[in-house]
């Protein structure tokens, strides 16, 4: 049988990247209808995985001026694979998308992974002044794109409210996408811990303010350890980051200008105690959930979240974790005495927490995108 051709496509994402690799391409691999191309950034080591090939389209820093014509080349690469179908994930790459699918008649999903004009205008990447401009060319393509989109996909329940004029659309979360590992119940007490944040590194992520709150905490604690490993975007931030950590003790920065491979993250999280996530009280933030919370009740690992009731909802009922203010750590030494003096994961962690289910969503919706 002949199988129908996928493009996920992105510009400065991994090809192995979570979602695009481990969530969406996989899932549809697994039914043995598709022969997939993920379009991303390239790196040395890829898996070969039957109907999966990968391209790209940019490979340079991310504010090279080669990235301008980032999609040309996707167009050019679309009308060489001749999709029948064509999931982007970021709006860079919707306006060639809309275009040639004019030409080709494939069906044309939207993967909404961020609300990008919202991080823009929240997330202290750019100054304020340069910050409008942006905006308004992100909401222009989102707005003229969107006859041409077929469905989309919302990687947040939040999104449904932030996208109140779109209504073809399926709430696929970027949920923990391999196995629950079975934790037993477990006190950690004050000996010897482990802190550890992954992930993107960024301002608003909070790293900085989490150095802070681990230099009180460590002079209180002092054969505790912190770990930082993740992707930092933000080349003077990183620098702040090293100059940071250099005058504080057991401090552990292995962070770097590229994405981290995944695997490498996840072995680094299940040889830590606590998964810190000192995120920033921020429009683009507050209301999402984010990815790190899944993984940790996944692989048994506890965490100290800022106060997020809805995030406090999701680790309350094991119990797996506590929220506290990382902006003052004076105060935040009653959570922390209490997480350590609580018995943790007294209630198995629940398939919720799992892509299981939102990868069935997927390819039920494919199916039926390209049936029609």
């Amino acid at each position: 049988m002949k199988k129908a051709k996928v493009v996920i496509a992105s510009v400065l994402k991994p090809v192995t990247d979570t979602r695009a690799f481990d969530k969406l391409a996989i899932s549809l691999c697994e039914t043995n209808k598709y022969h997939i191309n993920i379009i991303g950034f390239l790196e040395k080591k890829t898996a070969k995985i039957a109907n999966i090939e990968y391209s790209t389209i940019f490979s340079r820093h991310r504010l090279h001026p080669f990235r301008f014509f980032a999609p040309f080349n996707f167009a050019y690469h679309l009308t060489k694979y001749k999709p029948d179908l064509v999931i982007v994930t970021t709006y860079e790459l919707l306006l060639a998308a809309a275009f040639i699918k004019k030409l080709m008649g494939f069906k044309l999903i939207y993967d909404i992974q961020e609300n990008y004009s919202k991080n823009i205008q929240y997330n202290h990447t750019l100054p304020n002044w340069l910050k409008t401009v942006p905006v308004k060319y992100i909401q222009f393509v989102e707005k003229i794109t969107n006859s041409s989109i077929d469905q989309y996909l919302f990687a947040e329940q939040c999104y449904v409210d932030e996208f109140p004029h779109i209504s073809n659309f399926t709430v696929l979360e970027n949920k923990y996408v391999e196995k629950i590992i079975p934790q037993a119940p477990l006190k950690l007490g004050f000996s010897s811990l482990k802190f550890i944040i992954t992930g993107t590194i960024t301002p608003v992520f909070g790293s900085l303010d989490a150095l802070y709150w681990f230099k009180y905490i460590q002079e209180k604690l002092p054969q505790a350890t912190l770990e930082i490993i993740g992707h930092v975007p933000l080349g003077a931030f990183k620098k702040t980051l090293e100059n940071t950590a250099k005058n504080i003790p057991n401090v552990m920065l292995n962070i770097s200008k590229k994405p981290i491979p995944q695997s490498q993250v996840y072995e680094r999280m299940k040889a830590s105690d606590i998964l810190l996530l000192p995120y920033q009280k921020t429009p683009s933030i507050w209301p999402k959930i984010p990815t790190k919370i899944y993984e940790a009740l996944a692989l048994g690992l506890p965490v100290i979240i800022p106060k997020n009731k809805l995030w406090e909802s999701l680790i309350s009922p094991y119990p797996a974790g506590v929220a506290l203010d990382f902006l003052n750590p004076e105060k935040s030494m009653d959570g922390l005495k209490k997480l350590l003096e609580t018995e943790l994961f007294l209630t198995p962690v629940s398939k919720e927490v799992l892509w299981e289910a939102e990868k069935k969503n997927l390819q039920t919706l494919v199916a039926e995108l390209l049936n029609n």
